[in-house]
């Protein structure tokens, strides 16, 4: 009796390209890191095993837009440029993506959504974007190679949008970034923050993943680990008491100054031309949109003409609320 072959998708075909790639089966703690989640950099520093396979769909899509633009420009390259120049400083390792000789831009590229291009365009590269490409910098300045300006070309993977962020070197971004390389070496991984949420795709696409969030209570939210580890009911109840008090006020403070700046609003449908108000470089925009939404008054009206009931389907939520405590009342 011969055992059936698993069926294996596109997507896994394509996952597997990108595991067995060099930089995918790399161990050790790399620039592109920096900066984020400090236990998966623990991890590496440690010399961790990892327990997950690791990467994503999204994560081979930038590989094969970094691939293409790689074989271009090694065919294009001025023998001065750095084509995927291996670089290191501060005993991290680390692979820029070009260097132009001519204009002495240090050029990176990212993928990322649209959505999240557009936080990029309101508030600037992610702080580890700018910590890896200041490394990188850093690492080329060490080698007397002058850097003019840092250029990160963001591409937003469903539209195809390209955003270009450009800005100088500053020291000040090695030095933060030094500063948490020091927080985090030498530290047990099990001692250092979880950064990203459990069901985040940064953590769904770690390779530490089952490692790190390994101990929560059975059938129960991943987070759980949390309390198992620093099991003090009032401690994280007050966490959570706080944390309602800040957003109940932030949302009220939210409601205040949306209101009184409807006072210029100039448009009643549609999108508003940009208005300066003086904020740091940032404008006003006004957006007006109409929705429709299913009427379940009605629906629930037509069913019960026919003497049927609309189809359902279950959805269970878990909710936390205070209550005062019996004999507290007053």
């Amino acid at each position: 009796m011969t055992t059936p072959e698993v069926e294996r998708t596109t997507a896994d075909l394509l996952l597997e390209w990108d595991r067995s790639r060099p930089r995918s089966r790399q161990r050790e703690l790399g620039w592109s890191e920096v900066g984020g989640c400090k236990r998966r950099a623990g991890y590496r520093l440690a010399g961790t095993e990892p327990s997950n396979p690791g990467g994503s769909l999204q994560a081979v899509m930038g590989t094969a837009i970094h691939d293409a633009v790689q074989q271009r420009l090694a065919e294009t390259a001025g023998p001065d440029d750095l084509v995927e120049h291996p670089v290191v400083f501060a005993g991290i390792p680390g692979h820029l993506d070009r260097y132009e000789a001519d204009t002495g831009d240090l050029i990176d590229v990212k993928t990322t959504t649209s959505l999240w291009l557009k936080h990029i365009k309101l508030h600037g590269p992610d702080k580890p974007h700018l910590w890896q490409t200041a490394g990188y910098c850093a690492a080329l300045l060490q080698q007397g190679v002058k850097v003019r300006r840092i250029v990160i070309d963001y591409i937003a993977r469903d539209t195809g949008e390209l955003y270009r962020w450009t800005g100088r070197f500053e020291i000040r971004h090695v030095r933060d970034a030094l500063a948490w390389l020091e927080s985090v070496r030498g530290v047990e991984p099990e001692m250092l923050n979880r950064d990203y949420a459990p069901d985040s795709a940064f953590c769904g696409h770690c390779p530490f993943q089952k490692i790190c969030w390994d101990g929560a209570t059975p059938d129960r939210n991943p987070r759980s680990v949390l309390y198992v580890e620093d099991p003090d009911a009032r401690a994280w109840a007050q966490k959570l008491w706080d944390a309602r008090d800040e957003k109940a006020a932030a949302k009220e403070r939210e409601g205040e100054a949306k209101g009184a700046l409807d006072a210029l609003r100039p448009n009643e449908a549609g999108t508003s031309s940009i208005l300066d108000v003086g904020l740091d470089g940032h404008g006003l925009v006004w957006q007006v949109s109409t929705s429709y939404l299913l009427d379940h008054e009605l629906v629930e009206k037509d069913y019960a003409k026919a003497d049927a009931k609309p189809p359902r389907k279950p959805s269970t939520s878990t909710k936390l609320v205070f209550v005062p405590l019996p004999g507290t009342e007053s």
